[in-house]
């Protein structure tokens, strides 16, 4: 073994000594780098085709990112009951619902409110411009096009028809979106369609207009965004604060997407409950 002079092995030691503290500094400049967040998922309720619901929500996913800096990312479902499912097994952040199924999300699967959306709007009833009806009297015997029955206004709807005497008398038509329902309206094959009034202002320009409205139902709260639980409480405060300060464009109509998120009144979850029960048969199997 080769023996170093003991001035070599001071400058050994001399220079082990300088590097220490480098190595370290360098260390601690990496560790105090803050980890990428993950994104917030929100999921959407399936009223609108896919591309629709994305391009309505982007204002509020970009408002989102910038105040949380974190990324947002937005799906949707195939239809109601794949989301109840969705929200029901916590898998995402947040949703945005149906006001009566986020009083289900809260009462039934520990749901926190977050922010709602439009005070009210109204489900109307459309056909054709050219349809000889005049009356709801005059849909007996024909197609009524609507959402799947999870959906607020295909609940109302229905219960419109039960009490004009014509959900017995008329053939109700599920379609995945007011698209479709429009679609299916100008091609004939439905003679009216259910929707609320405020989906019919978020279409894509290929979506056929050649409807009127020939009776108004009532009115209904919009949607509301709730927050899965297990969320951290410093997290959610940063959400909530994040969502309450989002502000409609006044150039474009008041809708779902476009609206001034508010705080959930209690009272107004209350109000919903006869319809949250109409929900939770309906998942189960009931009428």
């Amino acid at each position: 073994m080769t023996t170093l002079p003991p001035d070599a092995v001071r400058r050994r030691l001399a220079a082990a000594a300088l590097a220490a503290p480098l190595l370290l500094a360098g260390r601690g400049v990496r560790s105090q780098t803050p980890p990428k967040a993950p994104p917030l998922t929100l999921t959407l309720s399936p009223f609108l085709s896919p591309a629709s619901l994305l391009a309505a929500f982007r204002p509020l996913r970009e408002h989102l990112e910038r105040t949380l800096a974190r990324p947002v990312e937005m799906l949707s479902t195939k239809d109601f009951r794949t989301l109840c499912e969705s929200v029901k097994g916590h898998s995402q952040d947040v949703a945005m619902l149906p006001a009566h199924l986020a009083r289900l999300a809260v009462t039934d699967w520990g749901h926190r409110p977050l922010a709602a959306t439009i005070d009210t709007l109204d489900v109307v009833v459309l056909v054709r411009q050219d349809s000889p009806a005049r009356s709801p009297a005059d849909l007996r015997g024909g197609t009524v096009a609507m959402l799947d029955p999870l959906a607020l206004t295909a609940t109302v709807g229905r219960l419109w028809l039960r009490e004009q005497a014509l959900l017995e008398a008329v053939t109700v038509q599920t379609v995945p979106s007011i698209n479709s329902a429009l679609h299916a309206l100008d091609r004939g094959d439905a003679n009216a369609v259910i929707a609320g009034s405020t989906q019919l202002l978020g279409l894509s320009v290929s979506t056929p207009r050649s409807d009127r409205v020939l009776a108004t139902i009532r009115g209904i709260p919009g949607p509301i965004y709730v927050a899965r639980p297990g969320l951290a409480a410093a997290e959610f405060d940063a959400l909530r604060s994040a969502m309450l300060s989002f502000r409609h464009d006044a150039s474009r109509p008041v809708t779902a997407a476009n609206s001034s998120l508010h705080a959930v009144a209690p009272a107004l979850l209350e109000q919903l409950d006869a319809l949250a029960a109409i929900a939770r048969r309906t998942l189960a199997g009931g009428g």
